[in-house]
């Protein structure tokens, strides 16, 4: 395939500058790509066309200059997005907010004309999430929900649909995050015949989104995504909690995932597991990203729709169809790789 997939974003934080500067290094480079090509795309393919923001110190200002630690070609202008949620008190935007209103958002996405609107906004806005949606459905793109926000219903997948789009999500899972690598440690125990008791994954990470986490009633949410996903690996019921715990500003855009399990073997011997992982929240969405909207493109180009249930078990812990982890690959390739 030979045409650019145009891409707005909704959100500039860590993911969206880790996107683009991948864009940019790829360019030359295919190291560190899970697959470099992908539905007839290169990710050279891929071109950002809108980055949309409420952040006072972001909007009106080029996205080289916000990103001062990378030399880019970019000469994008932020623009301002959508505000409909109240700031929680731990937002560093309780002030200040640079927003437009719902209509003069809806034309600024149809003059950049996008295949995607990727929203990447904080956790807990729920409201604007559900804007943004509204917005790309008017406007004729699809939408990608990489946040927690319940979005995707079947109602909502109907009207996509029923335009030629996609709406996929919700809550991206990382490339090998928390919830990716605890349902591989999952998969791969009850293959081995062993029998899983009970299980808790622990995750503290530095980042504005986890700042944002902290809020209750976000935490309460985002927990119960998580552990229903990785229940989706064990064929009984056991005990299991998995969710982010605490906010430490020293880890920076670094998550670490502290796990334990017990099991039990032959004549109920114990096993015990007790680890940690850390990883980088940014760089480990953008893989999985890039994975989904090149597989969108050729599905929505031969109006394929249905492979949306597909794209979104790969893609993210809350879709509407769940998938076990390595089914959801096995699918995956076998739909956009051959």
């Amino acid at each position: 395939m030979s045409d650019k997939i145009k891409i707005a974003i909704a959100g500039f934080g860590n993911v969206t500058s880790t996107l683009i500067k991948g864009l940019q290094f790829y360019k030359n480079s295919t190291e560190g790509l899970w697959h470099p090509k992908l539905a007839g795309f290169d990710i050279t393919d891929v071109v950002i066309t809108g980055i949309f923001d409420i952040h006072p110190a972001k909007v009106g200002k080029k996205v080289s200059d916000v990103v001062s630690d990378y030399k880019l070609d970019s000469d994008l202008t932020i623009q301002p997005g959508i505000s409909e949620d109240p700031m929680s008190r731990s937002s560093t935007l309780m002030e200040g907010i640079k927003s437009t209103t719902y209509e003069d958002f809806v034309i600024s996405l149809k003059k950049i004309n996008p295949d995607f609107l990727i929203n990447l906004i904080s956790s807990g806005m729920d409201k604007s999430g559900e804007k943004y949606a509204k917005a790309s459905l008017e406007t004729g793109c699809s939408f990608f929900n990489a946040t927690a926000s319940k979005i995707t219903t079947e109602q909502l997948r109907a009207s996509f649909t029923s335009k030629g789009l996609m709406i996929l999500g919700d809550d991206l899972m990382s490339q090998f995050g928390g919830t990716a690598f605890h349902r591989g440690m999952m998969e791969f125990i009850i293959n081995r015949g062993i029998k899983i008791e009970k299980a808790y994954q622990l995750d503290v990470g530095g980042n504005q989104d986890t700042q944002n986490t902290m809020a209750e009633e976000i935490r309460e949410k985002k927990r119960k995504i998580k552990t229903e996903s990785i229940a989706v690996e064990v064929p009984y019921p056991f005990k299991s909690t998995a969710g982010t715990t605490e906010f430490a500003e020293q880890l920076g855009n670094s998550r670490v995932s502290y796990y334990w399990m017990e099991a039990k073997g032959f004549l109920g011997s114990t096993i015990e597991m007790d680890l940690a992982l850390k990883t980088n929240d940014s760089t480990n969405g953008c893989n999985v990203i890039l994975d989904s909207i090149r597989a969108a493109k050729m599905a929505i180009s031969k109006k394929d729709l249905g492979k949306s249930e597909i794209i979104s078990a790969y893609a993210f812990k809350n879709p509407l169809k769940k998938f076990k982890i390595r089914e959801s690959i096995k699918a995956f390739e076998e739909a956009f790789t051959n």
